[in-house]
């Protein structure tokens, strides 16, 4: 009997927490709505952009880390949004909460990393720089980095192992956390002026533009990147990060004395081919499908 009741709670929860593609596009529309309401009413200078990526971004990562990377936004609005939703009977709100969600593709994406990543890019204003690599494809690289510290072998045994085990597979740098990376930029670079994420969204995935999301993401991520030279550029990119460095750091990979996590050459002599097989994966994966 009690058996019986644990699967039961189980598929409620299931229930609870199971959004589809349809619905989140749905509640996003809300959501953008009632913040193109807030903004007017509360005439705050924040642009209405910034207002959304931040808001959602923030359901899940409220760190002072992540408000340094992603900007802040009006205290108030979450309550603005909140009794939006009591008063018109919505749930713009779940939007924050949103985990993965299967696509049209039958791919999964983390929803609220998407937007994460989409606000890292837009608040340092750079495809490229400010923390553009942080918050998207570096920062989960150095979480494959930290998963794959315990795999043996050389540089290229390493690259395999990452391809054929973690890599868009399992880990910290899954299917939904890589699809999520490589859709961001190219998402964020779609939005038009007067278009409505929701609708740009939707518009990407329902038709066959997301097939296209390797070549584009390489084009705006590595501009001056060729085929030949996007594994080095990537790297290059990677390990000079500073903020990777000190992310590299937590996961006990870089050398933490003074100044080490800061120091491109600091990085553990024993995680050096690893370092190196997580970047290089990325780009090779990326090369696979360009």
């Amino acid at each position: 009997m009690k058996s019986f009741q644990l699967i039961l709670l189980f598929l409620f929860i299931e229930n609870i927490f199971t959004v589809t593609f349809t619905d989140a596009i749905n509640n996003l529309a809300i959501l953008e709505s009632y913040i193109k309401e807030y903004k007017k009413d509360k005439s705050v200078t924040d642009s209405e952009t910034h207002l959304i990526l931040s808001y959602i971004r923030a359901g899940r990562y409220s760190s002072s880390e992540w408000s340094i990377a992603g900007g802040t936004f009006p205290s108030d609005l979450d309550s603005y949004v909140q009794s939006k939703d009591s008063e018109k009977s919505t749930k713009a709100q779940e939007v924050r909460k949103y985990g993965e969600i299967e696509l049209p593709s039958k791919e999964k994406i983390d929803f609220v990393h998407l937007f994460a990543v989409m606000n890292g890019i837009n608040y340092g204003n750079s495809f490229t720089g400010g923390y553009s690599s942080l918050v998207g494809w570096g920062g989960d690289s150095a979480q494959l980095l930290k998963d794959i510290k315990g795999e043996s072998g050389d540089l290229d045994k390493l690259i395999e192992t990452v391809l054929s085990k973690y890599l868009g597979i399992k880990g910290q740098f899954g299917e939904a956390d890589l699809v999520s990376d490589l859709d961001a930029p190219v998402i964020l670079n779609n939005k038009k002026d007067g278009v409505s994420f929701a609708d740009t969204i939707k518009s990407y995935y329902e038709t066959n533009e997301y097939k296209n999301r390797y070549t584009n993401f390489v084009k705006l991520t590595f501009p001056d990147s060729t085929k030949d030279s996007l594994r080095n550029d990537a790297f290059n990119r990677y390990s000079k990060d500073s903020l990777i460095n000190i992310l590299e750091c937590k996961y006990g990979v870089r050398d933490s004395g003074v100044f080490g996590c800061y120091l491109p050459g600091s990085i553990l002599t024993q995680y050096k081919n690893h370092q190196k097989a997580a970047v290089y994966a990325f780009a090779d994966y990326l090369l696979s499908k360009y």
